[in-house]
């Protein structure tokens, strides 16, 4: 047998999917839950955003990993829509840092700056 990682000793069930087994039984219980845990859309994308990404899907340059400070013309399009809706000035370069989820960003910024044992 092959003996797993001591920090695996103090994980525990992901708290996602404790939460979802909750609203599963509250409305099971009749119960009219809005589930905003998770971030997964409840309707499918609208058919031209569907056309699209088939249409993109099949460049031939579009299939290789980004760099990782993600790509330029995305990040500049994050620092354009902060300052369109909140005035915020943002350096594309310096600022914006393209994630695979906000999961990634709070375990990161955690790692930084939580020692052992916090």
């Amino acid at each position: 047998m092959i003996a797993t990682a001591k920090r695996l000793d103090s994980v525990n069930e992901y708290y996602f999917s404790q939460k979802l087994r909750e609203i599963d039984a509250l409305n099971k219980q009749g119960k009219n839950i809005i589930n905003l845990g998770i971030g997964s859309p409840d309707m499918p994308p609208h058919a031209e955003v569907i056309k699209v990404l088939q249409e993109e899907s099949t460049k031939p340059n579009v299939h290789g990993y980004q760099n990782y400070k993600g790509s330029p013309v995305l990040r500049n399009a994050f620092a354009n829509w902060y300052k369109q809706w909140y005035n915020v000035e943002l350096n594309a370069d310096e600022e914006i840092l393209p994630l695979i989820g906000s999961k990634e960003g709070i375990m990161h910024i955690c790692m930084t700056y939580f020692e052992k044992g916090c």
